[in-house]
């Protein structure tokens, strides 16, 4: 087995999260849209080989190591090391032959909202079919990495996630039946991110409870759940129309509002801390706020006028207690390089 290092970034999404979620955008009066972007907040893994059948897991933003003789001992024993879990799911969907040791690293603080497990989870199952020499297709690689999380979970997971740490760039997913469209966006992802300031709350978010509340509303029929949904659904539309005529302005626009009806979508989405942050900006000339991921919680994306004053806008995050993140949107996706030093693979 190669020694091979992957790097993959998480993401922001822009517009029509939830919507991603099988089988909800089959269910829209027009196609499901989604529209996000990825995040140079990567995850990182490494896989190297072992002599006989050891397993060896080590997450180092989680602070868990474990040995295990074989994937069968792993797979009994995982349960008594919970921050292990992914790494193990992982191992076990590649089964390599041999022994295998896999590092990992997490930049993205745990519960922000920007899909971070998904990206490591990508990122690893990537970065072993590649050291076990059966590499991977992009797409295969998606489907794997989002029926592993719902084994997981043990709930519902969307596709949003996994695009942007795989592909890279300002991405339109168009969820049909039989798969996803991916458009990548015209964007100039330098002039985007000076529009946008990333923060961190600093309480995690709990996405798997306000996806599932808002799944079931949708499905029940619940009239405001329902209507949020599917307006929603337009604005991704028509962000993905905006960023294809590079209207800057009119994209962020929509950014923002589909944050304000995200935020009245379900209960739990908004928080106390969220709505004095949105508050805090709007009062020194942003054009608004919105949540990351599910939100209650987690990581909150800043949209800014061309004209905001950084001081005041610094002061402003200050005041409401919420903690700057990079907000550097990138092209490249997932990167594979041979050796723990990356070589090029």
């Amino acid at each position: 087995m190669r020694t091979i290092t992957g790097r993959a970034p998480v993401r922001v999404d822009l517009a029509g999260g939830t919507i991603d979620i099988w089988p909800l955008h089959l269910t829209l009066p027009e196609p499901g849209v989604t529209v996000n972007a990825a995040l140079d907040l990567p995850a990182r893994v490494t896989v190297t080989g072992l002599p006989g059948s050891a397993v060896h897991l080590a997450s180092g933003d989680q602070g868990a190591t474990a040995r295990f003789r074989d994937v069968a001992s792993m797979r009994a024993g995982l349960a008594a090391h919970p921050g292990l879990l992914l790494l193990g799911r992982a191992v076990e969907a590649i089964v390599p032959d041999g022994g295998v040791s896999v590092t990992t690293q997490a930049t993205s603080p745990q519960g922000a909202g920007l899909g971070g497990s998904s990206a490591l989870l990508a990122c690893t199952l990537a970065t072993l079919a590649r050291a076990a020499e059966r590499p991977l297709a992009l797409e295969a690689v998606r489907r794997l990495a989002q029926d592993v999380e719902t084994a997981i979970v043990l709930g519902p997971t969307g596709y949003q996630d996994y695009y942007p740490p795989l592909f890279g760039g300002c991405l339109a997913l168009e969820g049909r039946p039989g798969g996803v469209v991916v458009e990548r966006l015209p964007v100039e992802l330098g002039a985007l991110s000076r529009r946008l300031r990333l923060v961190y709350t600093g309480v995690p978010h709990r996405s798997g409870i306000t996806n599932w509340g808002a799944m079931r509303a949708y499905f029940d029929g619940e009239v405001a759940t329902v209507s949020a949904l599917r307006e929603i659904a337009r604005l991704s539309r028509a962000l993905r129309d905006a960023l294809r005529a590079n209207d800057l302005d009119a994209a962020l626009g929509l950014v923002v509002a589909e944050g304000a009806v995200r935020r009245r979508m379900a209960p739990g989405i908004a928080t106390p801390e969220i709505d004095a942050l949105d508050a805090a900006v709007r009062s020194v000339g942003a054009l608004g706020t919105k949540v990351m991921g599910a939100g209650g919680g987690g990581c909150v994306l800043v949209v800014l006028r061309d004209d905001v004053e950084p001081q005041g806008l610094d002061a402003a995050l200050r005041t409401a207690g919420a903690r700057p993140l990079p907000c550097r949107l990138v092209e490249r996706g997932l990167d594979l390089t041979a050796g723990a030093e990356g070589a090029a693979a």
